[in-house]
């Protein structure tokens, strides 16, 4: 028995194979492989290797429980190339789509925009993460219950984020259908939007106002701040629904989002920042003169030494669950969304009044109670 080693093993059989393939022309000579690359190599081959004997293994399974249950699986694949051939799978699907969309009643709920205009501050690796967060975005609204309006904002043409996005087939054509919509626009020109240094002191005076008894920052001491959402204009808007109102979700936000309105639309920024852009979201909400709120985590959830901040898919899933039940467990749409790497406790004390808190809003306002806190700093 040789004492050959894996590596050499590897070795030898990449100089086979180079020696047996066809000579096309004059070629540059490849370098060596380190030993750290033959071993990477070696246990990419072996990973491959697993995954194939995976995949027919349970490939193997599906076709004995198939042939368990009396299915003809031969018939079955000839009526599949069939109704591929004539397209009626595809009319199933959207008549199953259509269905979803009137049983979940999604004209008359809320809907989420995504605002990605901040690409030229992130890195392409970033810019390829949040790529991936809206498809899960995408594929977790589709598989909902319960699915709402997607729009996104900001999504040029030749960005890093399209590039990425557009690696998916059918996008973005296949996925309007789906209640995902893209917009090369930013917010200003979706939602006819202005800055707030490009306006008047008067022009948003109905926006700014504070309520009678309130200080000059708008907060009475000891009593919380209703914020009033910001109105679309819908000579204007070119995607919100007359007289919806705008709200930036964002951490650095001082007020709590107890629970959403159907006549909303919730922005999310898109950021994968890698906690580098400190504040981005609530200063471009803050420049288009848009209420800005942040998810009740700490009112629910003890997040001990954990970080509070969500990426993109994780703030929509938690929107989405709300919705799901309800509009009525924050703290069980919370749940079952945090990834498993934040260890969270459950607050015990008040919960039975932030859950009374929650439906009184949903029946006095139909969904929208924006409530703004003090913040710790302040004496």
């Amino acid at each position: 028995m040789s004492n050959v080693t894996p590596i050499q093993m590897a070795t030898q059989t990449l100089a086979t194979a180079n020696e047996t393939a066809p000579n096309n022309g004059p070629t540059v000579s490849e370098p060596p492989l380190s030993k750290n690359q033959q071993k990477k190599r070696l246990r990419w081959e072996k990973a491959l290797a697993i995954k194939k004997r995976r995949k027919e293994q349970s490939r193997q399974v599906r076709i004995v429980k198939a042939q368990h249950d009396g299915r003809d699986l031969e018939k079955e694949r000839e009526l599949q190339r069939k109704n591929e051939q004539e397209g009626k799978g595809w009319e199933r699907r959207e008549e199953r789509w259509k269905q979803l969309m009137k049983d979940a009643d999604v004209e008359n709920s809320f809907r989420v925009c995504f605002d990605c205009s901040f690409e030229e501050q992130m890195t392409w690796k970033e810019t390829n993460s949040l790529g991936l967060q809206l498809r899960y975005t995408y594929a977790m609204n589709r598989k909902s219950s319960c699915p709402v309006y997607i729009d996104v904002c900001s999504l040029k043409k030749g960005g890093d984020t399209r590039a990425h996005m557009e690696k998916v087939a059918g996008f973005p054509e296949r996925w309007v259908g789906r209640a995902f919509s893209t917009h090369e626009d930013g917010l200003e020109e979706v939602y006819g939007l202005t800055h707030e240094k490009d306006s008047g002191n008067d022009e948003h005076s109905d926006n700014k106002s504070t309520p009678e008894g309130k200080d000059e920052e708008g907060q009475q001491e000891g009593t919380p701040q209703q914020i009033h959402s910001h109105r679309v204009d819908p000579s204007t808007s070119s995607v919100a629904k007359p007289q919806r109102n705008l709200v930036y979700l964002t951490g650095d936000s001082p007020n709590i989002l107890t629970t959403v309105d159907n006549s909303t639309t919730y922005i999310i920024g898109g950021i994968v920042d890698r906690n580098r852009l400190k504040r981005a979201a609530i200063d471009r909400a803050e420049s288009l003169n848009i209420p800005t709120a942040r998810l009740p985590l700490d009112e629910h959830l003890d997040f001990k030494g954990s970080t509070r901040i969500l990426t993109c898919n994780h703030v929509f899933e938690i929107l989405l669950r709300y919705r799901e039940n309800g509009y009525r467990d924050w703290r069980g749409a919370i749940l079952s969304v945090l990834p498993g790497r934040k260890e969270v406790q459950e607050k015990k004390e008040d919960a039975v009044d932030h859950d009374k808190a929650d439906v009184q809003g949903l029946d006095n306002t139909g969904g929208c109670n924006i409530v703004g806190i003090e913040s710790k700093n302040e004496t």
